[in-house]
């Protein structure tokens, strides 16, 4: 008779547990998942990656029979910004624009090339102006992308593909 008992307390402790536990699921659960979608949205508010830190897309392959280059300034001289010496120091820059002869508004910008020469100069010359001799050399593909994003967003078009230098020499 004692062994009848125990068993029925245990089975009841058991029912309580497995009560208190479903309760808990219950109570606990939702909190859990407003708190995951809190943190998500503070991540992305300080711009944090939460899957993979690399970007993922990336610019289409482009074949060289598919691309036209335009020689936009052969030679050109640029004030580069005084260093920490407070020397003047001048780039000389042969700079090749290259066209995706692919792209959708090819025939309205290859025109442009040739008739708007001084006005692509003048952001080249801007973007490589903005760097000092110190960091002239180490900059060079940092510089051929600001200069590519600066020549897209002035023509509005992605048909400029890249921006290649022939000659890239700092002089004093």
């Amino acid at each position: 008779m004692k062994k009848n008992i125990l068993t029925i307390i245990v089975l009841a402790a058991t029912l309580v547990n497995l009560t208190l536990n479903a309760l808990m699921l219950f109570v606990y659960l939702p909190n859990a998942q407003k708190m995951n979608t809190l943190i998500t949205k503070i991540c992305q508010v300080i711009e944090m990656e939460l899957e993979n830190p690399i970007p993922t897309q990336k610019e289409p392959e482009v074949l060289a029979t598919d691309l036209e280059a335009y020689v936009v300034g052969t030679n050109m001289t640029i004030n580069l910004t005084k260093g920490s010496d407070g020397k003047q120091y001048y780039a000389q820059v042969t700079a090749t624009v290259m066209l995706n002869k692919k792209a959708e508004d090819y025939a309205t910008i290859s025109p442009l090339m040739t008739s708007q020469v001084e006005s692509i100069k003048e952001i080249i010359s801007r973007e490589i102006g903005k760097l000092t001799n110190e960091n002239f050399i180490e900059s060079q593909e940092a510089a051929k992308a600001k200069i590519l994003d600066a020549l897209r967003t002035e023509y509005g078009t992605e048909c400029i593909y890249r921006v290649v230098f022939g000659n890239y020499t700092c002089m004093n």
